[in-house]
């Protein structure tokens, strides 16, 4: 008996270590289960602070390899590289406050250009429109404006008028969804260019802080320019001068109503519209309707009556010009985007019209609808 008791002693303690052993694994296993958890929450926060420092850490050494001039000159979150400067002492941007006249390119880093202002480069990356303007953009130095980009405002804060910049832009300075230089203007390229890594060729040509000012003198300089002092200006902003005069020809009032071919011209001498077959035939304008049809009726005299005119949302200088007409008369207008597209521009139509843009009229009035002048010839 004595022998036994030493034998269920260690029995139970054999027993007792099991059962602090099965406790003790127990413990640990719910420990690492929280650490676990801890750690895979931890990480699940850090994921994108990692994926950023990567993605910045691969578009630092791309720059670097690649862009050795702009390495060495980073601009907060950016690398810019002058290419020409432009004088001592010209504007700089203030944000907020300027409005700019910007030509640029944009390419991925790979080269591939999704926006340009270059017809020459449109051309060689095959996407050239007969119908897109190929010119200086016009825009407001904000933080508000979707077309610039963080990037962008960094580097254009760097920059004076007559600078030539090539700017390197991680993906967190760029583009997000739902941004874009202008999703009407034609001479983007439908290449994807949002959350990626991008760069520009920019230059800054000038900058205004009053447009409506800027628009005003460009109009009165072309007509003093052009005109001389034939021309008359008793509307703010609209200069016009009488290309064919018509003294027999009947006056038209505001209640007048009145036939009339048009052209409508940016200040560069590019098309913007017309009714005018000949003049649309000259710049491979196709005038198509909503459904993509040819549209047969653009080509005919548009029926005006000056006192339509004040309820005219764009192209009013028609409305006012014509009752400073005879008919019979030939005009040339050069006016402010008051009385053009509007100060807003009109990005949803081809060719897209900028903010605060001049525009020049070549304005035709009929002495009667043409079919009457056919008729005419028949009675004869």
């Amino acid at each position: 008996m004595s022998d036994i008791s030493p034998l269920r002693e260690a029995f139970a303690m054999n027993m007792n270590g099991m059962r602090k052993l099965r406790f003790d694994r127990r413990g640990l296993m719910a420990a690492i289960l929280v650490v676990g958890l801890a750690g895979g929450w931890s990480c699940a926060k850090k994921a994108p602070d990692v994926t950023a420092g990567l993605a910045r850490e691969t578009f630092e050494a791309w720059v670097a390899k690649y862009a050795p001039a702009a390495y060495a000159n980073p601009c907060q979150d950016v690398y810019v590289e002058f290419v020409e400067r432009g004088p001592e002492g010209g504007a700089v941007p203030v944000l907020g406050y300027s409005w700019l006249t910007l030509d640029y390119t944009g390419k991925t880093l790979d080269g591939t250009v999704f926006v340009t202002r270059s017809d020459s480069i449109s051309k060689r990356v095959g996407k050239f429109s007969y119908m897109t303007h190929y010119a200086d953009d016009f825009l407001e130095f904000s933080t508000s404006s979707t077309k610039l980009c963080d990037g962008l405002r960094q580097a254009l804060q760097t920059m004076r008028v007559g600078d030539s910049v090539k700017v390197y832009i991680p993906m967190n300075k760029g583009y997000a969804a739902g941004m874009g230089m202008n999703s009407a203007y034609a001479g983007e390229s439908g290449v994807t260019y949002a959350m990626m890594p991008i760069m520009f060729e920019m230059r800054l040509r000038d900058l205004t802080m009053s447009p409506f000012v800027w628009e005003r003198d460009s109009a009165e300089r072309y007509a003093r320019q052009h005109w001389g002092t034939d021309y008359r200006n008793d509307t703010v902003g609209m200069f016009m001068h009488i290309e064919k005069h018509n003294p027999t020809g009947d006056t038209i009032t505001k209640d007048s109503s009145v036939y009339v071919f048009y052209e409508e011209y940016f200040m560069d001498g590019f098309l913007a519209a017309t009714n005018v077959d000949t003049v649309a035939a000259k710049w491979h304008f196709t005038a198509t309707s909503s459904n993509g049809e040819l549209n047969e009726t653009a080509y005919d005299p548009l029926l005006l009556q000056g006192s339509a005119g004040a309820n005219a949302s764009t192209n009013k200088v028609l409305y006012i010009a014509v009752q400073r007409m005879r008919k019979g008369e030939v005009a040339e207008v050069v006016t402010v985007s008051t009385w053009a597209q509007g100060d807003a521009g009109s990005t949803n139509v081809t060719p897209e019209v900028l903010p605060y843009q001049p525009m020049r009229y070549r304005i035709r009035v009929l002495e009667k609808w043409p079919e009457e002048d056919e008729d005419d010839e028949a009675d004869k």
